[in-house]
C-alpha cells in the first residue's frame, strides 16, 4: 500500500531507541496512570476548557500530519483555529510527506521532541510501542466507546486489545477496499453489475470490456509500490483470511494459494492489463482509470472524490469486492486512514486527547471524512445520505454491514516495509516476465515473513497469529 513505513525505520529506531527509550517509557507510565474519573473530575474544574496547565501556563499542542495535502492541509489548520476559540489551547500544525515522515519521526523520538500527536498508520504500532514513543489511550477512551462505530470497536480495537493488551491509535476515518467500474463500458458490453458479484464473475467482467483496437483494458494492474496486497486478497479467499496457521506458517504459498496467485496473474500475462502496468502504482492507476484506458479499478474511497472530479457523471460505478468462490465470504481489509496518536514526549496528554475528541465531534469528523474521502468511525455521522445506500460510499458501507464480511490476517505484527518494497515487487515482476516460476516468486519473501513470525512467536510467550475478524 501506498501508506508503508520507510525501509530504514527499523535499523534507524534501533539505535533512536537505545539513546531514549529510558526516559520516554518512565513519562508513558506517569501518563497513563490518569484514569477517566480523573479526566472528568479535571473537566468539572474547568482546568481543561480554560487551557491553561495547573501551573498556570497557557497549553500550546503540537500537531504532525504525515500526509500533507493542501486540501488537508487547510482542514486541520480552520479545525485547529476553532479549537482554539473555544478552549484557549494553542495547535502548532506541522506536516511531513509520508517518504519522510519514518525517518523524521524517528529522530524525533530518539531525541524525545515528539509532537503531542502524531498521524500514522496502525501497522507502525509495533515498532513505536517497543520504542515507547506513543502511549496507550485505552483509559482515554473507556467514556466514549459507545460514539464509535461497531467496526472501530469490535476490528480496529479489538485487535489492538488482542495483540498488544492496550489500544494505542484513535481513528480518523474508516477504509475498505472496493471496486471501481467503468460503467459506460460495461453497458456498451451488455454486462449487468451485481453486488453479489464473485472473483469468477470479477475476472469475466475484465475479460469482456478489454479490447485492444480500442485502447480498452479490464483491468488496472497494479505491478509496483503496493503489488502484493491487491493480490494478497484473492488468496486470503482460499485460506480463510489466515496468512499463517497456528505454527508461525506461512499459507500464502501452499499449493491452493499457488494456483490463486497464478489466475489473478493470468489477467496480466493474457493480456486484460495494460503491458507497462507491470510498473504502475497508485497515480498511475488513477490515470488509467480515469482517462478511459482501464476499465476496473482496486481502490479505496478516498478516490471517489478524484472520479467526482475528472469523470462525467453516470460512467463510472463502485462495486463491492468481489466474494469468495470457495466459500461466499467478501474478504476485505478494513483499516484507518491515518491514525491519532499521543505521544510519550507529551507533557499535556489529556488537552491532546481533548483535541482528538474535538476532532471526532459529529459535524466536525463529518466534514473531515468528506474532504479525506474516509468513512465515519463516529456513529451519529452514519446519518448524513452522503454516506447513505444512495451516497458515493454506498458499495463501502455495504461491505461493513455485510455478515458476510471477514477482515483477513495482516502480514504479521513485525517490520515488513523491506519485503513489501522490495521482494513482492520485484520477485513478481520477474514472475510476469517469465523468470521465474510462481511458487519461486511467492516463496522468495513468504519463507522470510515466515522466519519472522516464528521469531516473533518465540520472543514473546504466550503470543498467537493473528486471525481473520467478523463483526459476529
Amino acid at each position: 500500500m501506498k501508506r508503508k513505513v520507510s525501509c530504514m525505520l527499523s535499523a534507524a529506531m534501533l539505535v533512536m531507541a537505545l539513546n531514549g527509550c529510558g526516559a520516554q517509557k518512565q513519562e508513558t507510565s506517569e501518563a497513563v496512570t490518569v484514569t477517566a474519573a480523573d479526566r472528568e473530575a479535571e473537566k468539572s474544574t474547568g482546568t481543561e476548557a480554560a487551557g491553561t496547565t495547573d501551573s498556570g501556563e497557557k497549553v500550546k499542542l503540537r500537531f504532525l500530519n504525515i500526509s500533507p495535502s493542501d486540501t488537508r492541509d487547510n482542514y486541520f489548520k480552520e479545525i485547529f483555529a476553532t479549537f482554539e476559540k473555544e478552549t484557549g489551547i494553542e495547535v502548532e500544525y506541522e506536516s511531513t510527506p509520508l517518504e519522510t515522515a519514518a525517518n523524521k519521526i524517528t529522530v524525533m523520538g530518539g531525541s524525545n521532541t515528539l509532537p503531542d500527536i502524531i498521524t500514522m498508520p496502525d501497522n507502525w504500532i509495533p515498532d513505536y510501542r517497543s520504542a515507547g514513543w506513543i502511549i496507550p489511550v485505552t483509559d482515554f477512551i473507556e467514556p466514549d466507546k459507545e460514539l464509535y462505530t461497531d467496526v472501530v470497536n469490535k476490528i480496529i480495537w479489538g485487535n489492538q486489545q488482542k495483540l498488544y493488551g492496550d489500544v494505542y491509535t484513535i481513528p480518523d476515518g474508516l477504509m475498505v477496499k472496493g471496486i471501481y467500474v467503468r460503467k459506460d463500458w460495461c453497458d456498451e458490453a451488455g454486462i449487468t453489475l451485481d453486488y453479489d458479484w464473485t472473483y469468477d464473475d470479477y475476472f469475466e467482467v475484465n475479460k469482456k470490456l478489454t479490447d485492444a483496437s480500442k485502447n480498452r483494458y479490464g483491468l488496472t494492474y497494479r505491478g509496483a509500490r503496493g503489488a502484493f496486497d491487491v493480490i494478497m486478497s484473492y488468496l486470503h479467499t482460499y485460506t480463510g483470511g489466515y496468512t499463517y496457521n497456528g505454527e508461525g506458517n506461512c499459507l500464502l504459498n501452499k499449493d491452493e494459494a499457488v494456483d490463486a496467485f497464478i489466475r489473478f496473474t493470468d489477467m496480466y500475462k493474457d493480456g486484460y492489463a495494460p503491458k507497462e502496468s507491470i510498473n504502475w502504482g497508485f497515480t498511475e492507476m488513477v490515470n488509467s482509470f480515469c482517462g478511459d484506458l482501464t476499465g476496473t479499478f482496486n481502490n479505496d474511497p478516498e478516490v471517489v472524490a478524484i472520479c467526482q472530479s475528472n469523470m462525467k457523471e453516470g460512467t463510472w460505478a463502485v462495486m463491492p469486492m468481489p466474494r469468495s468462490n470457495k466459500d461466499g465470504k467478501i474478504y476485505n481489509q478494513v483499516s484507518c486512514g491515518y491514525s491519532y496518536a499521543i505521544t510519550s514526549s507529551s507533557k499535556t496528554p489529556d488537552q491532546a486527547y481533548e483535541l482528538i475528541q474535538f476532532m471526532n465531534q459529529p459535524e466536525n469528523h463529518t466534514n473531515y471524512c468528506k474532504t479525506a474521502g474516509q468513512l465515519p468511525v463516529i456513529k451519529a455521522c452514519e446519518s448524513d445520505p452522503y454516506f447513505g445506500e444512495d451516497g458515493p460510499y454506498a458499495a463501502f458501507i455495504y461491505q461493513l454491514n455485510s455478515p458476510n464480511l471477514v477482515v483477513p490476517a495482516t502480514f504479521g505484527p513485525f517490520e515488513t516495509t523491506d519485503l513489501q518494497q522490495g521482494p513482492m515487487i520485484e520477485e513478481i515482476q520477474k514472475y510476469l516476465m517469465g523468470q521465474q516460476d510462481a511458487q519461486t516468486a511467492l516463496d522468495s519473501f513468504c519463507n522470510v515473513m515466515e522466519e519472522r513470525m516464528k521469531a516473533y512467536l518465540k520472543d514473546n510467550p504466550g503470543s498467537t497469529v493473528e486471525e481473520p475478524r467478523t463483526m459476529q
